[in-house]
């Protein structure tokens, strides 16, 4: 069969409000701080925005407001080469919002507050993903995925999911994602809360072959990247480099290495494609700040060889 699309990406766009603090307040604490940005963003929608900046074909299945914000995040997927025909408007849908606030590190705190959770479309789901080569999402709802990955997997589409610490709290819930994914990628946290182990290589080993996934990737943030496939496994420490803003360093990350996955590189060269994508993107404010061509990021890699 052949397919329109390279990646569907199921998942909303969000707006962000970014603030720059002198340091990140703890409880009952007051800091006086200054709004930066008010940015479009959103972890599936991020990584869409970037896998089609690299040069895949992608088309975003999700859905928006009516409003200014709803119109400025079909703007920015337009922007960046998004196919957005399975996007549905909903009048008076409120959208995800972030407030996000930056140290002078660059590091962040985040509150996110969920927009309406407006019912999804069956047959527009299956059609898009019917129709995509790699089904991209963060599996938020348990029900949701589980009807979308099974449909994916009937049309020969593989299930690639982003796994932080809310989305699978336990070995139940891990179970159930991975025994329907094909590559999974975590954050650190995400993958000690939901297996109650440490990210090690005989434990990645483990797990990839328990759910017969294709690559398991950890992301350990300023520690670097931990990846294990069938034949391979790889390290990398990551990019020293000076942080600006944090925000979207892992989407950037996934939509990096699902690219470089998709075009058969080498596990070792896709976490090292993927941790310099990510690098680019923090060197600037938001978490679209920087999304940068595969010339700039192959650019990168040779200029910093030997300085990681």
């Amino acid at each position: 069969m052949i397919k329109k699309y390279d990646v569907v990406a199921v998942g909303s766009g969000n707006i962000d409000l970014v603030f720059r603090v002198p340091r990140l307040p703890g409880n009952d604490d007051k800091v006086v701080g200054k709004k930066i940005s008010e940015n479009v963003g959103g972890t599936v929608a991020n990584s869409a925005c970037m896998m089609s900046t690299l040069g895949l074909s992608v088309v975003s299945l999700s859905s928006a407001g009516d409003d200014r914000y709803g119109q400025l995040i079909v703007d920015d997927f337009k922007r960046h080469g998004v196919d957005t025909c399975y996007i549905k408007i909903n009048p008076g849908q409120d959208p995800n919002m972030a407030i996000i606030i930056l140290d002078e590190s660059g590091e962040k705190s985040l509150i996110y507050a969920p927009g309406d959770n407006c019912e999804w479309d069956r047959q527009t789901a299956f059609t898009a993903i019917g129709e995509s080569k790699i089904m991209y999402t963060m599996p938020g709802d348990l029900e949701k995925y589980i009807i979308q990955a099974q449909h994916a997997h009937s049309q020969n589409t593989l299930v690639a999911v982003d796994i932080e610490p809310h989305i699978a709290s336990d070995k139940q819930q891990l179970a159930k994602i991975l025994s329907l994914a094909d590559i999974a990628i975590f954050t650190q946290d995400g993958f000690t809360a939901s297996s109650h182990c440490d990210p090690e290589f005989p434990v990645l080993h483990a797990l990839r072959r328990k759910y017969s996934l294709s690559a398991l990737v950890v992301t350990c943030g300023a520690d670097g990247v931990l990846a294990v496939s069938e034949q391979e496994e790889a390290l990398h420490p990551g990019f020293k480099i000076p942080v600006v803003d944090t925000t979207g360093a892992g989407d950037t990350f996934n939509a990096s290495f699902i690219y470089a996955w998709a075009n058969e590189y080498k596990l070792a060269p896709a976490i090292e494609f993927a941790s310099a994508a990510a690098a680019l993107n923090i060197m600037q404010i938001g978490a679209r700040g920087h999304l940068a061509s595969i010339a700039e990021i192959t650019h990168f890699i040779s200029s910093t060889k030997g300085k990681e």
